[in-house]
């Protein structure tokens, strides 16, 4: 009789403990703060820290971005776009240059991906730095001899 009200002879314990079942709660994914920093690096170039509100907060939303934000969004955009999920668990987002230091002020993300090639490769130039040009001191001339004076 109890297999028949089961739809087999295994009990409701045996198929929770064999992933056949369900719980009625589906909760979703979550990220240690470290997992969230580490993803947005990977995805979107440059390295955040995240300071919680809660303290004693263990999980976060994963970063779920496909792309990357578009190179002339500013940090102030990226931050308003991409960090709607974490509005009310974090206090703040400190975003960093290639060379560690924190950012000043807004600019755009091309740019700010750009100092972590800076960072690791040296020049932006793609050619590596332009050779300094002997001499070059003497092609610059003073207009101030050259003009005329007026009377």
């Amino acid at each position: 009789m109890r297999g028949a009200m089961h739809g087999g002879s295994q009990s409701k314990r045996e198929l929770l403990a064999a992933g056949a079942m369900r719980t009625c709660r589906n909760y979703p994914p979550m990220a240690t703060k470290e997992q969230v920093q580490e993803a947005i690096f990977k995805r979107e170039g440059f390295r955040v820290a995240l300071e919680l509100l809660d303290q004693k907060r263990r999980t976060l939303p994963p970063y779920e971005y496909a792309v990357m934000a578009p190179q002339r969004w500013k940090v102030s955009d990226w931050k308003n776009a991409r960090l709607e999920a974490y509005r009310l668990l974090v206090k703040g987002a400190t975003i960093y240059r290639g060379d560690g230091s924190a950012i000043p002020r807004d600019l755009a993300l091309g740019k700010l991906r750009d100092t972590y090639y800076e960072a690791n490769y040296g020049s932006l130039d793609p050619l590596g730095e332009p050779p300094v040009q002997q001499g070059a001191s003497q092609k610059v001339t003073s207009l101030t001899a050259h003009r005329k004076r007026s009377k």
